[in-house]
């Protein structure tokens, strides 16, 4: 078998494991608990390994606050001392089996979300969206007493009864949501109007049988993009089998942390490929959202477009379309663009705008890097002191998909 027969082997073998996942929530545990390696002085961050010195602003003010919501530090003083001594290790979420959406701020204590993905027995956690106070802790990096109340009361008391049902229940599904939502205009990265009613929907005979089923089913009803977490949990679940395909040349993590964006690519292991972070470009649609309080990319969310959905499926959602001015026909054009720098295609979803062809899957770094056509992916705007401030999408920097295929040239001697 010659190179060129491998590496498309191996690129379908590791989308395969995407293509075929069968993600299941089974479960809401500590990250502490879930997490190999991680402790309480262990700190996660969204995006590429950083250190606490080189971060911007807002990831600075997460990683002090972590230290304050897990008793580390009784001041910012005191913590930013302790995070410049070095007993606390900074690390990157998705070196983990986990995600950091926004700052990405993951302490030991932090609840997750786990999602079993059936076909791998592969397990991933990702932190739930925090009702009422938004992107809060793990997203935005905030604290307030109030804000760490509400993360306690979900890991001890919100998910607990629903978790023993769905254990009765053996778990619950959430690919068909994934699968019917696409075909509703969600295309499940910064649009989850569809997901969120599909699951609502569906959890309802689940979450009757629990004790406090009013109090979880209003949880549900009044935090937008719930579902959005879920999404960034299954990716993750069934990516890790993806990991170290020898010679697939398939994109498994993508995420920044508002300095570096970076991607890694299953055939080179752990390894990071980065560059600076790209600037997301759309609409604002919050009072007073201006450019110049704009961070660059920050957030591991793009975690889901390395399992086809996003930007990569463009397609999909005329509304996120418009957020960046473009048209149904612009979406159309770009999900097609993307077949040419995708590795297969998803015979699980269609979409009624492609006249309900299979879309893309799978980010190719040597069909990118070749081409020089760079994976469009939709993303929030993140203001420099924590909030939402509208969505657009970016483009991967050019220069993270030079470098992992020097470094692909490099191991497998391919010239």
């Amino acid at each position: 078998m010659n190179f060129s027969e491998k590496n498309k082997a191996a690129n379908i073998k590791a989308a395969d494991y995407v293509i075929n996942a069968e993600p299941y929530w089974i479960d809401v545990m500590s990250a502490g608990e879930f997490l190999e390696g991680m402790d309480k002085n262990t700190v996660l961050h969204s995006g590429p390994p950083i250190s606490y010195e080189r971060m911007c602003g807002l990831h600075k003010n997460g990683m002090k606050n972590a230290m304050l919501l897990e008793g580390l530090a009784d001041d910012e003083k005191s913590a930013e001392k302790l995070l410049l001594s070095g007993e606390i290790k900074v690390k990157s979420a998705l070196d983990f089996n986990t995600v950091g959406s926004g700052t990405g701020i993951i302490t030991s204590s932090t609840p997750l979300l786990i999602v079993e993905d059936r076909m791998t027995k592969k397990r991933a956690g990702v932190f739930p969206s925090e009702g009422k106070f938004g992107g809060g802790f793990c997203g935005w990096g905030l604290y307030s007493k109030e804000i760490a109340e509400n993360l306690a009361y979900m890991r001890d008391k919100l998910f607990k009864p629903l978790i023993d049902v769905l254990s009765d229940e053996g778990g619950f599904p959430l690919k068909p949501i994934i699968t019917q939502s696409i075909m509703m205009g969600d295309e499940n990265h910064s649009s989850q109007t569809a997901s969120d009613s599909l699951f609502i929907r569906s959890i309802i005979p689940y979450a009757l049988k629990a004790s406090n089923s009013e109090e979880i089913l209003m949880y549900f009803a009044n935090t937008p993009r719930f579902f959005h977490n879920f999404g960034q949990a299954f990716a993750k679940s069934s990516l890790i089998e993806a990991e170290n395909t020898e010679f697939s040349s398939m994109v498994t993590a993508a995420g920044g942390n508002g300095v570096e964006y970076g991607i890694k690519v299953s055939g080179l292991g752990n390894e990071w490929f980065t560059a600076p972070s790209p600037m997301i470009k759309g609409r604002y649609m919050t009072e007073g959202a201006k450019r110049e309080n704009q961070l660059p990319w920050i957030g591991d969310s793009s975690i889901v477009e390395c399992v086809g959905l996003g930007g990569i499926i463009s397609a999909a959602s005329p509304e996120v379309c418009s957020w960046r001015g473009d048209t149904v026909e612009d979406g159309v054009k770009t999900t097609r663009m993307m077949e040419t720098i995708s590795v297969s295609k998803n015979k699980s979803y269609k979409i009624p705008a492609l006249d309900f062809d299979n879309p893309p899957v799978g980010i190719d770094i040597i069909r990118t890097a070749k081409s020089g056509i760079l994976p469009v992916i939709d993303g929030g705007m993140i203001s420099s002191d924590g909030g939402w401030m509208g969505a657009g999408c970016a483009k991967i920097p050019q220069e993270c998909f030079e470098k992992a295929y020097a470094a692909y040239i490099k191991k497998y001697g391919i010239l």
